[in-house]
């Protein structure tokens, strides 16, 4: 686990979030050691988390006594931000670092509708369920497209709503068209990261 610091990410939530310098020490000198070592994306608060908070302040009926489930949740910082307004919230990620933030995260704000827990996009258990479902920032790998399409599908199929934050990004694309036939809504967001602003696109999917 990387050193963590107290952050106010929004007027209404502060959490516990790995100190972004040590962060990227710890990657550079594991880096020399081993060239194929992932970056820990989990340990950051990404542009499109950011925007996903805006949209469900927005329009939060789509969370409203909703069961809630985010996937590769990474901080969690959406789910955080609405779990007083949902009747439940998953928060989810297949890093078990990710996943023991968190908790302490749901004790730190003494949260008692929240559970954190390790879950693998690859291998979502058929009997999970929640009424919305919450991605962001997920399709950056093309190796994990298509997995992300059939589960997105599963839980359509199911009758979810699932709400998808994601950067403009070419690669991203046919990720992008092979749920276009679901997209109910589309919203745009520009949100700075460091000193860039980008664009994010928040999309509500529905069958």
């Amino acid at each position: 686990m990387y050193p963590i610091i107290l952050e106010q990410l929004s007027p209404e939530i502060s959490l516990w979030i790995p100190d972004t310098e040590s962060v990227k020490t710890q990657y550079e000198n594991l880096k020399t050691q081993e060239l194929h070592v992932d970056f820990p994306f989990w340990a950051k608060v990404w542009a499109s988390s950011k925007a996903m908070v805006t949209f469900l302040q927005e329009e939060p009926n789509w969370i409203e006594n909703k069961q809630v489930l985010e996937i590769g949740a990474g901080i969690g910082f959406p789910s955080f931000f609405i779990a007083q307004k949902a009747s439940s919230v998953i928060i989810s990620d297949y890093n078990s670092d990710a996943v023991s933030l968190a908790q302490k995260n749901i004790n730190h704000l003494n949260i008692n509708n929240a559970t954190a827990t390790v879950l693998d996009w690859n291998h979502i258990p058929s009997e999970l369920f929640a009424d919305t479902i919450l991605l962001s920032d997920i399709n950056y790998n093309p190796s994990d497209f298509d997995a992300l399409v059939i589960s997105i599908s599963s839980f359509l199929n199911k009758g979810c709503f699932v709400i998808l934050a994601t950067p403009n990004r070419i690669t991203a694309n046919p990720f992008i068209e092979k749920l276009s036939a679901f997209i109910h809504k589309t919203k745009y967001y520009p949100i700075i990261e460091g000193k860039i602003e980008k664009e994010i696109a928040v999309f509500v999917l529905k069958k």
